[in-house]
């Protein structure tokens, strides 16, 4: 399982995000799975966590994105935007 390593500690550009995106999006045709290690973060914007995780839900489906990342090393404060951004765009790519 590949490792997608975040080197910033404050996570808050949508441009930026978009392009973590990309990558990370290349990593899920290679493998089954993808560890996302936030150990180095200490926030991160809801603009951000929408733009990156919310966007993959939109593309994808909660169910895809859910089977493919694993989130290790992330504190509350930083899971609670992404899984906000998270739910948010599921209801959007059921509907």
């Amino acid at each position: 399982m590949e490792a997608y390593i975040f080197d910033r500690t404050d996570l808050a550009s949508r441009a930026l995000a978009a392009e973590e995106r990309a990558s990370i999006e290349a990593l899920i045709v290679k493998e089954e799975q993808v560890k996302i290690d936030l150990s180095q973060v200490a926030s991160i914007s809801e603009s951000y966590a929408d733009e990156l995780f919310g966007v993959l839900v939109l593309r994808h489906g909660l169910a895809f994105v859910a089977n493919h990342l694993r989130f290790i090393n992330a504190s509350d404060s930083v899971l609670r935007p992404i899984a906000v951004a998270m739910k948010r765009r599921g209801a959007h790519h059921a509907a």
